[in-house]
């Protein structure tokens, strides 16, 4: 009788019990076997995947996931990995440490580089310290909706002038997910009060039409490039917008169901120029997890063709849709 075969997933630490119930609700063969700060690990049930078909596997929560292998030290992983079957010279590797420190250098015990942006249609082993003498390690492959950098870090230098965490969570996205940012390119940021994600924006040459009854910081309200709208989402009609829209952006502290329908009946009126929507759901019912297909089924519907729904790693309990075409 063959082993079992058991998943790794990496979330946020803290969100944990998200990921489970994700896991609980749409791949109940997934069975919990063990969980420690960011790291959770299931025994599969059902069928077993290899490592072209884990792609499949795409959890909103997740910040990384795939195969589990074995757990091993630093002294022993080169040799672990080897016996593993995985290809650690022609597999690329990303090694990382969840809430640890650890002198671990991946490079030096294998010889090569690590940490490589990964392009799409690769194999992965992902090496995962989760103490100073314990490294937990599987693979996965990159496909699309799956990020390139090591379990979603990525470098981001935020100005020590940044208004809010929304500039380094929308910094996050853009360059996880490789959305392009145009000098001139007007956006529409619903939610934009205190002003960290327009100030990413403007940052970056972009034009902002910020939409919010609350305040902006004057280091946005200010700028020549930004417009405030102190309106509510539910309060405006197509005329009140400008014309020409090529991305919406949107963070709205209200009922996720709701806000997707107000947002999705604004931007009919860009049918022609939007290239995107980003739009964070808080998660604050359980329910909402549920609702998750439920919710890009209406991006799907409006006509985008291209959809991911997943955390970064500056996001709590809350998730981004990034809805293309």
């Amino acid at each position: 009788m063959s082993k079992p075969q058991f998943i790794f997933v990496c979330t946020n630490p803290g969100n944990e019990i998200l990921l489970k119930e994700e896991i609980k609700i749409f791949y109940p063969e997934l069975v919990f076997s063990f969980s420690k700060k960011g790291f959770v690990t299931f025994k599969n049930t059902g069928v077993e995947y290899d490592l072209k078909t884990i792609s499949q596997l795409q959890l909103t929560f997740a910040t990384r996931s795939g195969i589990f292998f074995g757990k091993s030290t630093p002294e022993t992983i080169a040799q672990d990995v080897k016996a593993s079957g995985l290809d650690s010279e022609n597999h690329m590797i990303h090694s990382f440490e969840i809430g640890c420190e650890t002198d671990f250098d991946a490079a030096k015990t294998f010889g090569r580089e690590v940490n490589e942006y990964s392009a799409e249609g690769k194999i992965v082993i992902d090496l995962i310290s989760l103490g100073p003498n314990e490294i937990w390690f599987g693979a996965h492959s990159v496909a699309n909706g799956c990020t390139r950098y090591p379990n979603s870090i990525v470098d981001i230098e935020t100005p020590k002038n940044a208004i809010s965490k929304g500039h380094l969570k929308l910094a996050q996205i853009v360059k996880l997910y490789a959305v392009k940012l145009f000098k001139g390119d007007l956006w529409l940021d619903f939610g934009c009060a205190p002003g960290g994600a327009a100030q990413y924006l403007l940052d970056n040459g972009c034009k902002v039409v910020g939409i919010d009854p609350a305040e902006v910081s004057p280091v946005v309200g200010k700028h020549k490039n930004f417009t405030h709208m102190k309106r509510s989402v539910q309060d405006l009609s197509h005329e009140d917008l400008p014309e020409e829209v090529r991305w919406i952006h949107a963070d709205i502290n209200i009922n996720p169901k709701q806000s997707i329908k107000e947002i999705l009946r604004l931007a009919k009126k860009y049918n022609r120029t939007l290239k995107g929507i980003i739009f964070t759901v808080q998660v604050v019912k359980m329910e909402y997890i549920e609702n998750i297909e439920e919710f890009e089924d209406q991006f799907y519907d409006w006509g985008f063709n291209n959809i991911i729904s997943r955390q970064v790693p500056a996001h709590k309990k809350e998730y981004v849709i990034l809805a293309t075409r």
